[in-house]
């Protein structure tokens, strides 16, 4: 079932449609975290709080950690008398960073697997309907199915690099992340990363408002320009194509269609199996990254809080009523 995106409607002031619209949610966020990649690092690899301290968070809601990316141990260049032996030292942590990845994909392969076995041979997932949501799914499993996918797709060729550079290959995947599976992505890659969708998505809509000043009520907007902005604003085509200045065809069935698809099942069992406030900070950044939401630089707090308009907003029975609500959401700054 193809995903439409539905040109023709706005957010007005007299519209029924969306009720309640937080500005919080529509605005532009601009302003981008004074992080370093020393900073990000530390907060990537920070030890979870005790029990005590935190009320633990719901396994219905987060997948395994094992689905994001393990601690990057290095020693800082004062531990070590000479640069040699802080390279090889160096050399050595991100080796067993990208083995611990690995091992994790492997890892997560078999517990999609056994989740498998246990659901009904008619209730199972399948790539030919990527909306649909088992029913015994909650919302960990249906992230895990995606990981599971996405990271398994890149497993060959990143393998292949690994076995290649060894240990040099942390200098080069900064220039490739299209490749390399989200649990073998370092610190300052997931930083980096975060940073370009940011300023690509303002860049986006700085793009569309400049081309079409009345929105999607603009005479010459139409479901092709909607498609090219969704695909930039969630950072889901190459930047190549920004820079050649057009979309290659079929980029929104491949990324966009199946985005699309992922985000209506997450919303569905985000809202079933507890919402927002029982997410784990890290799964938290990355819903609202993926929801087109910037994080660099907001609390958890605010986060929380826009992924919960986003999921009220977007609520509807109907699914094609949900579908223009997300799209809806997606083509406003």
């Amino acid at each position: 079932m193809s995903v439409q995106i539905p040109w023709r409607y706005c957010i007005s002031h007299r519209s029924t449609s969306l009720i309640a619209i937080k500005p919080s949610i529509l605005q532009s966020h601009t302003s981008y975290a004074a992080l370093t990649t020393h900073q990000w690092r530390a907060a990537h690899n920070q030890v979870k709080p005790r029990r005590d301290t935190a009320p633990p968070k719901s396994p219905l809601l987060n997948p395994p950690a094992s689905t994001r990316p393990p601690a990057l141990e290095v020693q800082p260049r004062a531990a070590f008398d000479s640069t040699f032996q802080y390279l090889f030292q160096l050399g050595k942590g991100y080796l067993r960073f990208y083995k611990d990845g690995l091992k994790a994909v492997l890892a997560n392969r078999r517990l999609l697997k056994e989740k498998l076995e246990r659901t009904p041979a008619q209730d199972r997932p399948s790539v030919f309907k990527p909306h649909y949501v088992p029913k015994t799914f909650s919302r960990a499993d249906w992230v895990l199915l995606w990981r599971v996918r996405h990271d398994m797709l890149r497993l060959p060729l990143f393998g292949l690099m690994l076995i290649v550079i060894g240990e040099f290959t942390a200098l080069a995947v900064i220039y490739v992340d299209g490749v390399v599976p989200y649990t073998c992505r370092i610190p300052k890659q997931l930083y980096s990363g975060l940073q370009k969708a940011e300023q690509r998505r303002k860049t986006a809509f700085d793009d569309l408002e400049a081309q079409y000043p009345h929105g999607v009520l603009s005479p010459r907007f139409s479901p092709s320009v909607a498609r090219k902005h969704v695909l930039k604003s969630l950072h889901l085509s190459g930047m190549m194509w920004d820079r050649l200045g057009f979309t290659p065809p079929g980029m929104w069935q491949v990324k966009g269609r199946l985005r699309m698809a992922f985000l209506e099942g997450d919303d569905k069992n985000l809202i079933e199996d507890g919402g927002p406030m029982g997410l784990e900070a890290e799964e938290l950044r990355i819903a609202c990254a993926e929801r087109g939401i910037d994080v660099l630089g907001k609390s958890e707090t605010e986060l929380r809080s826009w992924l919960g308009d986003w999921l009220r907003l977007t609520a509807a029975e109907d699914i094609s009523e949900r579908r223009r609500r997300m799209a809806t959401l997606l083509l406003t700054r």
